[in-house]
């Protein structure tokens, strides 16, 4: 489950600017969202009616700088979190993005341990990754689904990942769903000084869907739900 967890938030920090906006579709998009965390664990394949693959994931204004991140298990609380250091910074066109080698290597080093050997991003396509461990075992990820509401207050955002493991000899398919909500702490419940960042607080609900690539009727195989903090340390 560690390796799932791994490869699913080393895209989901990865967000690189391009010239794009959903503000047409934005009420849309949020209803397809709220939708899908409302269904959740009940899930079925995505439907992605108004995805852009060609327009990758934004953050909203507060999220520039670095943070330790702490993953928790909800639904196993018995798992050890994980815990990792990300960041994101201001662009030339003043949008926050990710820092997508950083955060990347801060991720997977975290999950795989000394296991990984590298992460190596497609320079033709912000969809796609490998992610490289030992034993001759590489993982190839591709985004297929993209939905994102454009919101100061809070990051919504669901994407659709195949992936597809290789080992010699052998290869899987499986298809990943990963919501993301992320928001600002509640103040009232943290103690921090007043020049201090906010904590930023959030969930991330998986499906896992297994093989059969693009079948709406395909009912979610596995499901988990992870509770995010992000602790400010620096700009």
């Amino acid at each position: 489950m560690k390796i799932l967890l791994g490869l699913i938030l080393c895209f989901i920090f990865q967000g690189i600017f391009l010239e794009s906006s959903f503000a047409l579709d934005d009420s849309n998009v949020r209803n397809f969202l709220e939708n899908r965390v409302n269904q959740w664990p009940q899930l079925y394949l995505p439907n992605f009616k108004l995805s852009d693959t060609s327009k990758d994931l934004i953050y909203p204004k507060w999220f520039e700088g670095n943070w330790l991140v702490t993953s928790q298990d909800i639904i196993n609380d018995s798992e050890e979190p994980v815990i990792y250091k990300v960041n994101f910074f201001k662009n030339d066109s003043d949008l926050i993005v990710g820092n997508r080698a950083k955060n990347s290597e801060s991720i997977g080093k975290a999950i795989f341990g000394d296991t990984l050997i590298k992460v190596v991003n497609d320079p033709q396509s912000i969809n796609n990754q490998i992610t490289y461990l030992k034993d001759d075992f590489y993982i190839d990820s591709r985004i297929t689904g993209r939905n994102q509401i454009q919101d100061d207050d809070i990051f919504f955002a669901d994407e659709l990942v195949i992936q597809t493991a290789h080992k010699p000899g052998a290869s899987r398919i499986n298809q990943v769903e990963t919501i993301s909500k992320f928001k600002k702490c509640d103040k009232v419940n943290l103690k921090f000084k007043d020049n201090q960042k906010s904590d930023i607080c959030g969930v991330q609900y998986i499906a896992t869907y297994g093989s059969k690539v693009g079948d709406p009727s395909v009912h979610a195989i596995k499901t988990n739900k992870y509770e995010l903090t992000f602790k400010f340390i620096g700009n």
